[in-house]
């Protein structure tokens, strides 16, 4: 399950899944927490970018308590926030994907240290330096375009998140596509999950319920 902490980034690339900007929604603690009570298996904490929630820090702790495993991307602006994380993923207490192509605004050079593996990779080592200007990603199988669309990153199924994708507010939507149909608020306690939803498709063409 994605779970979108905020819709605000202090980047603006144009390959941008969700064309955040730096004007966005945090979501609350309160909503995030019901999230993972609703759903505790492996989940992406994700954005926008995720370490400028003033929150981000006991977002994250939650999550690594209750969830059989975290993931997050991040841009590395947060210069200090990501050597940490670099460091907890090469521990394997999480994974993190260090967003590092042309899209991109530059960082300091210590953070992308941070993430270089030098080496062979060790089995519990989950950092990782996501490049999407030069080559295919792991996650998404992402192809960039430069078209200012709402949603200019796609996957090969043209699906931005083709996960189970809890909004700002709790809405919890099939996919991470805009059109995608909701399925309930996690803060309503109302989701329910329709037996034909599968991980790995994209729902953006059915229609939208709020009810």
């Amino acid at each position: 399950m994605y779970i979108q902490i905020t819709t605000r980034c202090n980047m603006s690339c144009a390959h941008c899944c969700f064309a955040c900007t730096e004007n966005g929604e945090d979501m609350s603690f309160n909503i995030f927490k019901k999230a993972i009570d609703f759903y505790s298996g492996y989940v992406s904490i994700g954005g926008g970018e995720p370490t400028l929630h003033k929150h981000f820090n006991k977002f994250l702790l939650y999550a690594l308590g209750h969830c059989e495993g975290v993931w997050l991307a991040t841009n590395g602006s947060n210069t200090e926030t990501s050597i940490v994380l670099a460091g907890m993923a090469s521990r394997g207490i999480l994974g993190v994907a260090l967003s590092l192509d042309d899209f991109h605004d530059p960082i300091d050079q210590e953070v992308i240290d941070a993430f270089q593996i030098d080496g062979k990779r060790q089995s519990n080592d989950f950092r990782e330096i996501r490049d999407v200007s030069t080559s295919v990603s792991n996650a998404g199988r992402a192809r960039s375009r430069k078209n200012q669309y709402n949603y200019g990153f796609i996957a090969d199924n043209k699906c931005c998140c083709t996960e189970l994708f809890v909004d700002p507010k709790g809405y919890v939507h099939g996919c991470g596509c805009k059109d995608a149909p909701i399925f309930g608020n996690v803060l309503k306690g109302n989701v329910v999950i329709p037996e034909t939803w599968e991980y790995g498709e994209c729902y953006k063409d059915q229609p939208k319920n709020k009810d």
